[in-house]
C-alpha cells in the first residue's frame, strides 16, 4: 500500500497485505477519476481507516463517514466489534479477575486504542476493581500477542480482526495465548472520507467500499481477519464511544 490519498494502516502484516492493496486499488480509481491528486499529504488522506474513538473525538466535520467491516462471528453485532483478553497459556490466570498488579504485567499496544487500552482498562475497572497503571506498551496489537506468548506480560486485550490476523501472521504465538474473557461490544473501526471531499466523491468511495465484496480478494479478508463484509452504520453510534473514559497509562 502505497498510495498518500488512503491509508488503511489499521490491520498491517503480511498476511493481509493483498487484501488491502485490492481495496487500496478500488478506491483509488475513484479518487483518480475525481482527479485527486497523487500528492496528497499522507497526514491528511483522501479515505482512512481508523480507530472508532478517532472519529468520535474529532472535530466535527474533519472526516465523513464511509463504512464499517462486518466480523462474521455470529457472537458479534453487526458492524461491531471488542476485545479478547488473552494470558499465556502454561502458567497465565484462570480468570481476568486473578490480575494482581503488584505480582503481574499488563501489555497495551498504545494509551489511546480504544480497543487495546481504553476498553481494557474499562473492562478491569468494571469487573475487578482494578485501575490500569503502568502497563508495557507494545507498540501493536501483535506484538502483544507476542509478548503474552513469551510471557513478558500475563493479560493483554487483542481485537478480534488482529486475534484473527495473529493467527496467520505469527500462528506459533497464538499457540502459547489463552482466551480468557472479552470487553464489551462497540462499533468497530471505521472508514471515513477527508471532511472537504464533494458529496457526490464521498458517495462513490462508499460505494466502493460496499462494493469490495466482489473483489477476487475478498474471500481472504474473511480468512485472515474474519471480515464477511462492509456495512454503513448510523454514524451517531460512534460519538458514545467518547464517553469509555481511558485509564492510567
Amino acid at each position: 500500500m502505497t498510495d498518500p490519498r488512503i491509508n488503511l494502516g489499521m490491520y498491517p502484516a503480511p498476511a493481509s497485505a493483498d487484501i488491502f492493496a485490492a481495496i487500496e486499488g478500488q478506491l483509488a480509481a475513484v479518487l483518480d477519476k475525481a482527479g485527486i491528486r497523487s500528492d496528497k499529504s499522507p497526514d491528511r488522506p483522501a479515505v482512512r481507516h481508523m480507530c472508532g474513538i478517532t472519529l468520535a473525538i474529532a472535530p466535527a466535520g474533519r472526516w465523513r463517514y464511509l463504512a464499517t467491516p462486518v466480523i462474521g462471528d455470529p457472537v458479534v453485532p453487526g458492524g461491531h466489534y471488542n476485545s479478547l483478553i488473552i494470558t499465556p497459556r502454561d502458567g497465565g490466570l484462570a480468570a481476568v479477575g486473578d490480575f494482581d498488579q503488584a505480582v503481574h504485567k499488563a501489555a497495551i499496544n498504545e494509551p489511546g486504542s480504544f480497543s487495546g487500552n481504553i476498553t481494557f482498562a474499562a473492562h478491569l475497572a468494571r469487573s475487578c476493581g482494578v485501575t490500569l497503571r503502568s502497563p508495557v506498551r507494545s507498540g501493536a496489537h501483535l506484538n502483544s500477542v507476542t509478548m503474552v506468548a513469551n510471557g513478558k506480560a500475563q493479560l493483554a486485550a487483542i481485537d478480534r480482526m488482529s486475534f484473527s490476523l495473529a493467527h496467520h501472521d505469527r500462528p506459533e504465538d497464538v499457540a502459547k495465548v489463552r482466551v480468557i474473557g472479552e470487553t464489551t461490544f462497540h462499533p468497530a473501526p471505521p472508514l471515513v472520507a477527508d471532511g472537504a471531499l464533494e458529496d457526490s466523491l464521498v458517495a462513490e468511495l462508499r460505494d466502493a467500499l460496499l462494493g469490495c465484496c466482489n473483489l477476487p480478494v475478498w474471500p481472504e479478508m474473511d480468512r485472515i481477519l474474519g471480515v464477511t463484509d462492509m456495512m454503513v452504520m448510523d454514524e451517531a453510534l460512534y460519538p458514545p464511544m467518547a464517553t469509555v473514559m481511558p485509564r492510567a497509562a
